[in-house]
């Protein structure tokens, strides 16, 4: 398998189309701060609009994918900002909240919905920007993930039997794409992504999302590359903010995150599924890293 797979896999996201809108005249979506884990995202088919976040300005294009890593607040409106606004109509078709406003002008045609990782998936997007834009219209890698996208919104209006549930294994599907377009970006920022796309440390970064319970060390990993300790160290650095070292405690905290959430497994087992030979040592690991002990943080995020 590989390493993104791996990633997927240790993750567990879960991901949802909410929305078809049809803007036209003047309007406005504002879309609040996020909690951990929940990741916007705002897919334009057709039309423009400007994207605000953070007091960053955005031009909206077809063919953009706008994802919102860390699920900060912002707001989508029409380039027109004269005249009233236009009134907004709401409507839930059962497969997903049809928005609409009329206007005489081009409408904007948006698909919005969200990637949901629990608290474990800021792992994904350590270090990397508030806004993540792919411009599916200028690239021919893309291919695939425009055509997904013109399936789900057809099928989120189809109204044909079976629709619900093609728009939610879909869904799934397109955060993998999404996540593949954005591997083969360059935007400067060290983190997982650039990480995984690194064709030298990419054995030891599968190797370890494969059997994070595994022993490792500097000299394993590193071995695993065919490289020196020294190497290998150096040329992560330049993809990864912390340590070797570091980031495997982040994954296996990111494993134990997720398998409190979803699984009931005693504490202990899930000690010995992320790499800890003992409960305390894993108990002390794991509330250095969130805060709370696996207890405490199984109680709060349950079910998430």
């Amino acid at each position: 398998m590989d390493s993104l797979s791996q990633l997927i896999a240790l993750l567990a996201p879960e991901s949802s189309v909410d929305l078809h809108c049809r803007f036209a005249g003047r309007w406005q979506s504002d879309h609040a701060q996020r909690p951990a884990g929940h990741i916007p995202w705002h897919a334009i088919l057709a039309g423009s609009a400007r994207l605000a976040v953070n007091g960053q300005a955005f031009d909206a294009q077809a063919g953009d994918i706008f994802l919102l890593p860390h699920g900060a607040a912002h707001r989508l409106e029409s380039h027109q900002q004269t005249g009233a606004r236009a009134p907004v109509l709401r409507r839930d078709n059962a497969v997903v909240t049809e928005v609409i406003t009329e206007g005489d002008d081009t409408p904007l045609v948006m698909l919005c919905g969200e990637f949901r990782t629990g608290v474990s998936g800021g792992l994904l997007f350590s270090g990397q920007p508030a806004v993540q834009r792919i411009a599916t219209g200028s690239r021919d890698d893309c291919r695939s993930l425009a055509a997904l996208l013109t399936m789900l919104s057809d099928e989120s209006l189809s109204g044909r039997p079976g629709a619900a549930a093609i728009v939610r294994e879909l869904s799934s599907t397109l955060l993998t794409l999404v996540l593949r377009a954005l591997l083969s970006e360059e935007n400067g920022a060290p983190g997982m992504l650039p990480l995984l796309a690194d064709r030298r440390l990419a054995p030891a970064v599968s190797a370890v999302l494969t059997n994070p319970e595994h022993p490792w060390t500097l000299k394993s990993m590193a071995a695993r590359c065919f490289l020196s300790r020294a190497t290998f160290a150096r040329h992560f650095a330049g993809r990864y903010p912390l340590t070797p070292q570091a980031w495997l405690t982040q994954v296996r905290m990111a494993r134990a995150a997720r398998l409190l959430e979803r699984e009931q497994d005693a504490i202990g087992r899930v000690a010995e599924a992320c790499g800890y030979l003992t409960q305390a040592a894993f108990s002390k690991a794991f509330k250095n890293a969130w805060g709370v002990t696996p207890g405490q943080f199984r109680q709060q995020h349950a079910g998430v």
